[in-house]
C-alpha cells in the first residue's frame, strides 16, 4: 500500500492501477492477485488515508490543555494532512466522482470516519458538562466545514496563507463551540486548561456561572 501512495503522489489524482502496479514493479494482473477489482485497490487506499489522518488528530481523541490549543492542534494537523497528500485526496475525490465507478465515496467515508471519532470526544465532553447537544451532528458540522474550506483553500488559495486558514479556522470553531456551550447555559474561557471529564462533571455547576469569564 505504501508503493500505491508513492505512486499517487507521483502521478497525481488520476493515477491508474496499470501505473501503481509499475511503480511495484509488478505486471497489473499480479496486483489484481491482492484486489479484486479497481474498486477493492481504491477503497484499500481510503481506508489507509483515513487511518493515516485520524493518527495525525491523535490530539484531538485525548484532549490536553486549553479548547484553544486542542482546536488549533486538531484544525492544525488536519489542515497539514490535506496539504501535505494533496494527491491522494484529489485521487480519491476522483474515485468517487468518476463516472460508472464502483469505487469508494473515500471522501464521504474519510469524513464519517473522523466525524464518528470526533463525536465520541464531544459526547465524553458535551455529557460532563451536561450539554443536551446531538454532539455526532456537532462533529460532522466542524470536520464538514474544515475539509471543504481547505479542499476549496488547496484549489483557490488567493492570498491566503495556511497560517491564516488555520488561524481562520480556529476561530469560527471556537465561536460555535462557546455559542453552544452558552445556549446551555456553561460558560468557558478557551485559553483556560481543559480537566478531565471526570473532573469537570464533578465541578460542573461551576461552569454556569458568567461571571468565571470575567
Amino acid at each position: 500500500m505504501d508503493a500505491a501512495l508513492a505512486a499517487i503522489a507521483e502521478h497525481g489524482p488520476q493515477t491508474s492501477t496499470e501505473q501503481i502496479a509499475v511503480h511495484l514493479g509488478v505486471t497489473r494482473t499480479k496486483l489484481y492477485r491482492h484486489f479484486t477489482d479497481a474498486a477493492d485497490l481504491q477503497r484499500a487506499v481510503a481506508q489507509r488515508a483515513s487511518d493515516m489522518l485520524i493518527a495525525d488528530l491523535a490530539p484531538l481523541w485525548e484532549p490536553d490543555g486549553s479548547m484553544a490549543q486542542i482546536i488549533e492542534a486538531g484544525v492544525g494537523a488536519h489542515a497539514r494532512f490535506l496539504v501535505g497528500h494533496r494527491n491522494l485526496y484529489r485521487y480519491l475525490a476522483h474515485c468517487s466522482m468518476a463516472e460508472n465507478s464502483d469505487g469508494p465515496d473515500a471522501i464521504t467515508d474519510i469524513k464519517l470516519a473522523v466525524g464518528t471519532h470526533l463525536g465520541q470526544v464531544f459526547a465524553l465532553y458535551l455529557g460532563a458538562f451536561g450539554a443536551g447537544v446531538e454532539s455526532d451532528i456537532l462533529a460532522m458540522g466542524i470536520v464538514g466545514m474544515v475539509e471543504t474550506a481547505t479542499s476549496h483553500w488547496l484549489d483557490n488559495p488567493g492570498t491566503t496563507s495556511q497560517e491564516r486558514l488555520i488561524a481562520d479556522q480556529v476561530r469560527w470553531i471556537w465561536l460555535l463551540l462557546d455559542d453552544t456551550l452558552r445556549a446551555e447555559g456553561i460558560y468557558v474561557n478557551p485559553n483556560e486548561p481543559l480537566p478531565p471529564p471526570d473532573e469537570i462533571a464533578r465541578t460542573a455547576d461551576s461552569y454556569r456561572d458568567p461571571a468565571r469569564l470575567r
